[in-house]
C-alpha cells in the first residue's frame, strides 16, 4: 500500500512525531491525522462505557477522532449485551471496553465482529457492594436479599459464579437487570440490598452507604477471570485498516498518560465520569491495565496469527454461559481462536515506536 503524504510527512511518521506526548496530540495535529496510507470513513460508529478509565482521555481529548481519522459518534451503553445487539444489528463498527463475558457470548453466536485488543484485566475493580444496614457479612446472609446487576455483562457473569461457588440459586436471591445509572437510583431510594457493578456507579454507592463484600479473588481462582476488550466490526475491520490501528494508539496514548502522569490522568478522567480526580485515580489503581506489548505475547491475546491463552478464557467463558442458558450453544476453542486478530494491535505497537 503506497504511503501518502501529508505536508511532506506521511502519517506514519506524524504519529511516531506525537505518540509519547499527549500535550501534542491535542496541539498539533490536524483534525484528520490519520495513522498511515489507507482510507478512513467520515463517521466511525463506537459503542463505550461511562467508566473512571484512560479510554475516558482519549474520548474526552478527541484522540480517537484525530488517530483514527474520523469523527467518532458516541453510543454509551450500560452492558456488553447491548453492544451485542448494536454488532447484531449493523449499527455499530467498535465496541470499547466490552466485557470478556459478552465477548464469549458474541463470538458463539457468530456476531461479525473480531477481537483486536484489551483494556484491561478487571480484577477488584468489579466487585459485590453491599449496603452497611442489610448486615451481609458472610454469604449466608445474601439469602433473602435483592441484588442488582447489568444482565449481560462481565458483573453480571461474576454475580453468577458468586452463586454457583457458594451454592446459591437464584430462589435463594433475587437478582436484578438493572444498568449501572438505574442501580445509583434504586440504591438512593433503598430499594436494593447489593449490586455487582463497576465504577463509577460503584463508588457512588461506596460513598452513600455501602461497604465492600470481596470475591474476586476466589472467583479468578475459580476461572471466572474477566477482563474488558476491544471488538471491530469485521467488515470495517477489512476496510479500514489504518483507521482502526489509529484508534488502538490513541487508546495506547491515554494508558501512557496514565502510566506517566497519573494526577493529570485522573483529572480528565473524572471531569469525563463526573467524579473527584481522587476517586478517579483510586478506581484506576484497581484495574490492571495490560500494555499492549505483554497483550501480544501468549499470556494474553497473542501475536497476529497465533492466539494467545485468552481464548481458552473465552471459551470456558461461553461454555459456562451455555450452563447457565444465557445462550444455547458455544462452539470449540478454534472458534474464539479465530476471532481474535492482534493484527492491528502489533501494528499500533509499531506504529508508536
Amino acid at each position: 500500500m503506497a504511503e501518502q503524504a501529508a505536508g511532506g510527512m506521511n502519517r506514519r511518521t506524524l504519529v511516531k512525531t506525537v505518540v509519547l506526548s499527549g500535550a501534542a496530540l491535542t496541539a498539533g495535529l490536524p483534525a484528520r491525522a490519520l495513522l498511515a496510507a489507507g482510507k478512513a470513513p467520515e463517521t466511525v460508529r463506537v459503542s463505550f462505557f461511562l467508566e473512571t478509565k484512560p479510554t475516558m482521555i482519549a474520548k474526552g481529548e478527541g484522540w480517537f477522532d484525530k488517530l483514527s481519522g474520523s469523527k467518532c459518534a458516541w453510543t454509551e451503553a450500560g452492558s456488553g449485551a447491548e453492544i451485542n445487539a448494536a454488532f447484531a444489528g449493523k449499527s455499530v463498527d467498535i465496541g470499547l471496553a466490552i466485557g470478556s463475558s459478552p465477548t464469549a457470548s458474541g463470538i458463539s453466536q457468530r456476531l461479525p465482529y473480531e477481537l483486536v485488543g484489551m483494556v484491561d484485566n478487571i480484577g477488584p475493580a468489579e466487585e459485590m457492594v453491599v449496603r452497611k444496614v442489610a448486615n451481609i457479612k458472610s454469604v449466608a446472609d445474601f439469602k433473602g436479599k435483592k441484588v442488582a446487576t447489568p444482565f449481560g455483562s462481565t458483573s453480571h457473569f461474576r454475580l453468577l459464579g458468586f452463586l454457583k461457588v457458594n451454592n446459591l440459586t437464584q430462589k435463594d436471591v433475587t437478582v436484578l437487570d438493572m444498568k449501572p445509572d438505574a442501580e445509583v437510583a434504586a440504591w438512593t431510594r433503598g430499594d436494593i440490598d447489593a449490586v455487582y457493578v463497576w465504577s463509577p456507579a460503584k463508588a457512588k454507592m461506596l460513598e452513600a452507604g455501602g461497604e465492600l463484600f470481596t470475591t474476586y479473588k476466589d472467583l479468578d481462582a475459580k476461572g471466572y477471570v474477566i477482563a474488558d476488550l476491544i471488538v471491530a466490526g469485521t467488515e470495517f475491520s477489512k476496510a479500514y485498516p489504518d483507521a482502526l490501528t489509529g484508534f488502538l494508539v490513541a487508546y495506547r496514548n491515554a494508558l501512557k498518560m496514565w502510566q506517566t502522569s497519573p494526577d493529570e490522568a485522573a483529572a480528565i478522567v473524572g471531569k469525563q465520569a463526573g467524579v473527584s480526580a481522587e476517586v478517579a485515580k483510586h478506581d484506576m489503581e484497581e484495574y490492571d491495565f495490560v500494555p499492549f506489548e505483554k497483550q501480544l505475547t501468549a499470556e494474553w491475546l497473542g501475536p497476529p496469527g497465533k492466539a494467545g491463552k485468552f481464548a481458552d478464557v473465552l471459551k470456558r467463558t461461553a461454555d459456562f454461559l451455555v450452563e447457565q442458558k444465557s445462550i444455547k450453544s458455544a462452539p470449540d476453542l478454534s472458534a474464539f481462536q479465530a476471532a481474535t486478530n492482534t493484527t492491528f494491535l502489533a501494528q499500533a505497537v509499531k506504529a508508536a515506536g
